[in-house]
């Protein structure tokens, strides 16, 4: 399998407001090649969400690089954890490469974890930082692409951090250093007119589809738009 690099600081910066460097989007099954195209918005804090994952993974698995699978970051504010999650998985990306979306994904996703780590239940007396290292262990015990090292964690508790060079500016609000990256998925998700998650786009286009889907329902739908993509 092809390694995953470490991911660079995600910002073009020019004049006007900053734009990203890269398109948007974690490709987690599939290329630029693949006959079917399938986007979906997911927000961690989401049951729906962690279902919808797991289900569409098992059910395009089959189908190999005839499908593209790309999931964005959509984060719904009336959970305040969701916006650390999100941040937590940027910044694994950053350190550990693309491949560490999927394996950090897959294990905050897993119906028990999501239900101890993310419900506003168990985070209703937790502050920022107890979220933080409680997303942090998750991604240290998720195997995979990503096995993080001591050395890995500070270097993400950095990132999370307080961007320090904003703060000697004087910036009361700095962000951290994923901050700019995931208002881009919010401003996309804004764009393209994402209020719910999971939401789902075929080529662009947005598509019914359910978190309840399991695989005969994803091979109907998978069968069906590429039986559609090989006649034209």
């Amino acid at each position: 399998a092809r390694a995953h690099a470490p991911r660079a600081r995600a910002v073009v910066a020019m004049a006007g407001p900053p734009m990203p460097a890269r398109a948007l989007g974690h490709v987690i099954q599939g290329d630029d090649a693949s006959a079917v195209r399938l986007e979906f918005w997911l927000d961690y804090a989401c049951p729906f969400s962690g279902r919808f994952w797991r289900h569409v993974r098992s059910g395009a698995a089959k189908y190999g690089d005839k499908v593209q699978l790309v999931c964005y970051h959509q984060v719904q504010p009336w959970h305040f954890q969701s916006t650390l999650a999100h941040e937590v998985a940027l910044a694994f990306c950053r350190v550990k490469g693309e491949g560490a979306f999927v394996s950090f994904s897959d294990a905050l996703f897993d119906a028990d974890t999501q239900s101890a780590c993310m419900t506003d239940v168990e985070v209703e007396n937790k502050t920022k930082m107890d979220i933080y290292d409680s997303l942090i262990e998750v991604g240290r015990k998720a195997g995979g692409s990503l096995r993080v090292t001591d050395e890995d964690e500070v270097k993400v508790r950095e990132i999370l951090g307080l961007d320090a060079a904003a703060l000697k500016r004087g910036e009361k609000n700095p962000g951290n250093l994923v901050t700019q990256e995931l208002k881009f998925y919010i401003k996309l998700g804004r764009q393209t007119g994402v209020h719910v998650s999971p939401s789902t786009y075929l080529h662009g286009l947005a598509v019914d589809s359910s978190s309840s889907w399991r695989d005969d329902e994803w091979h109907e739908f998978f069968d069906r738009h590429l039986a559609a993509a090989a006649a034209n």
